[in-house]
């Protein structure tokens, strides 16, 4: 677990839970049916907190989540903050949405937390350090709403019923086969694709909101390996220079290597062609480098080829020893700061050697 240093506005605060009443419960399926209740997340960060409801596998909690809190000029939803696990050794899992529908994994009491940006946690169960425990409490506010109903067959899923019929109707795969969320990030409803013409396209329309998704992979690294691929940028969101935090949004396709660094590619809005730069993010800036291919508004919605000698962009914009091996394809997707539009598409991904295809998406 790592604890990354932030402003002093994102030390720990307290949670404050207010009960209402039971509704009425289906004894068939779920004795906590119709169960009802409502909490006031009051400060920044106060560690888990039990929820008094008890579920077992495929039980059914309807969230609906509303507020916002500024963390030093940085507007952010319950999507961006809350997580939540199944008793005190389950898997912490984040809200893809504010209105959002979980489905119980395994048994024991729901949990409810806030995780504050710059912080990740690397064991599954969210294991917040005493000192951030023992901080002093920063007001924030988040009225969360906890439902149950009756377990479900059926996965659950993000209940925004838009999203998901326009999903049924044109057989869109979220997330894209293969790629699941980047685990210590979470999910969100960022990324998608579908069959375009042809050809299996990959989308990323981030609305106030980040992802980045990963297809695991293990192919050599040598000096002749090449990573193609297409890409179309609609909009690109920057409101400043990619290299500053405020101006940190943007839409890009990654490499992850077995050194723990990641290589990705940008259209830049501000930045010319052939930049390249650390994340400007806390604890993102000793994992990822960003290379500019593309730059400034000109030929959007267009299609754009690229082919990529990947140890030799890796040479030149990361020091130290090279990775040996490919470990991850990412996609990445980012308009938490600026909110402007970001709309991007990919689409015929290759890892190749020597003309040898070894990875074809």
């Amino acid at each position: 677990m790592t604890l990354i240093t932030r402003p002093s506005t994102l030390i720990i605060g307290i949670l404050t839970v207010v009960w209402s009443q039971m509704l009425t419960a289906d004894k068939d399926t779920n004795p906590n049916a119709g169960f009802q209740t409502k909490i006031q997340l009051t400060n920044a960060l106060g560690g888990w907190k039990q929820t008094d409801i008890f579920l077992t596998p495929n039980d059914i909690v309807n969230v609906s989540a509303s507020g916002a809190w500024d963390a030093d000029g940085l507007l952010l939803a319950p999507r961006h903050v809350i997580w939540y696990r199944i008793g005190s050794d389950g898997t912490a899992e984040n809200l893809a949405s504010d209105d959002f529908q979980l489905k119980s994994s395994g048994t024991g009491q729901l949990e409810v937390a806030i995780r504050p940006p710059g912080f990740y946690w690397f064991d599954d169960a969210g294991t917040f350090p005493d000192e951030m425990l023992a901080s002093a409490p920063i007001p924030v506010r988040f009225d969360v709403t906890l439902t149950t109903q009756a377990n479900l067959e059926t996965d659950a899923t993000d209940n925004d019923p838009e999203f998901l019929e326009k999903q049924r109707h044109l057989q869109i795969d979220a997330p894209p086969r293969d790629f699941d969320y980047l685990r210590i990030l979470g999910q969100s409803n960022v990324w998608s694709a579908q069959i375009i013409e042809g050809h299996y396209v990959v989308t990323g329309v981030p609305k106030n909101d980040s992802g980045i998704i990963k297809l695991a992979v293990d192919i050599e690294l040598t000096d002749t390996t090449q990573f193609a691929f297409d890409w179309n940028y609609v909009n690109v969101p920057a409101a400043g220079p990619e290299t500053l935090i405020s101006g940190h949004d943007y839409l890009s396709v990654a490499l992850e290597f077995d050194n723990g660094q990641d290589l990705t590619w940008m259209w830049s809005k501000y930045l010319p062609k052939g930049t390249y730069f650390r994340c400007p993010l806390p604890w993102w800036d000793k994992r990822e480098t960003h290379y500019v291919l593309e730059s400034g508004q000109e030929n959007l919605g267009m299609w754009q080829s690229h082919k990529r000698n990947v140890l030799a962009d890796y040479s030149q914009s990361i020091s130290g020893e090279p990775p040996k091996r490919i470990v991850g394809i990412w996609f990445i997707a980012n308009n938490i700061f600026a909110k402007q539009p970001a709309l991007a598409r990919f689409k015929e991904l290759s890892i190749s050697d020597n003309g040898v295809t070894l990875f074809d998406y």
